[in-house]
């Protein structure tokens, strides 16, 4: 699922959040609790502003701050949103990481599950916040979708760069940390990317031998 900037901009709350920073990505989900979702989180700051200012917002609270550098800051991340809540709390539905909001991409997240667990989450969606694309895949299909059904954009990118670069050969001898850099992002979201991917084409895979 993806929102344009411009409907990013229509809600309050994910509109303050890009006055803040220029992109939040959460790389890992912490933990689980009645009061929300414990996030490993990526978050480039604008400046002249603190990452401590999510905290002034109403779904969120900064936990932690574990590491930061020139690519951002990671830190753990209390989120209470409806609409993260919604897909964590859902049975037979799974918020797959990472996802996040970005200040020229939008925000994109990427939900797996059966049948009636994603039409009941789609139509919680239309209510709280309308995607402008859903894109649906059937692992199960017999005819593959293409990769845009399975990966997101960003997922693709850094995948066919590590491909293209031989982190993939026998002989390999360029690692995550190197392509991390030649990429302009942090290992850590560099590697969540390329595991992701990994996951879900080997889950496909799995699923069309069977």
């Amino acid at each position: 699922m993806r929102w344009n900037i411009t409907s990013i901009q229509g809600s309050k709350e994910l509109s303050k959040i890009l006055n803040i920073c220029e992109r939040i990505e959460v790389l890992a989900h912490l933990g689980v609790s009645p009061d929300g979702i414990v996030q490993l989180a990526e978050v480039k700051v604008r400046e002249g502003h603190d990452v401590h200012e999510l905290s002034e917002l109403d779904s969120f609270k900064v936990m932690d701050i574990h590491e930061e550098n020139e690519d951002g800051v990671l830190i753990s991340l209390l989120c209470t949103h409806t609409l993260a809540k919604s897909a964590i709390e859902l049975s037979n539905l799974h918020l797959q990481c990472p996802y996040g909001i970005d200040a020229e991409r939008g925000m994109e997240m990427r939900i797996s599950g059966l049948t009636g667990a994603m039409r009941r989450f789609l139509a919680l969606l239309r209510l709280i916040l309308p995607p402008d694309k859903v894109s649906v895949s059937s692992m199960r299909n017999d005819v593959v979708n293409g990769w845009a059904e399975l990966l997101t954009e960003r997922q693709q990118e850094v995948l066919r760069f590590a491909v293209e670069r031989g982190y993939y050969e026998n002989n390999k001898e360029i690692t995550i940390k190197e392509l991390a850099e030649e990429m302009g992002i942090s290992r850590s979201t560099f590697g969540g990317h390329l595991q992701q991917s990994e996951k879900a084409i080997l889950t496909k895979v799995g699923h069309d031998l069977e």
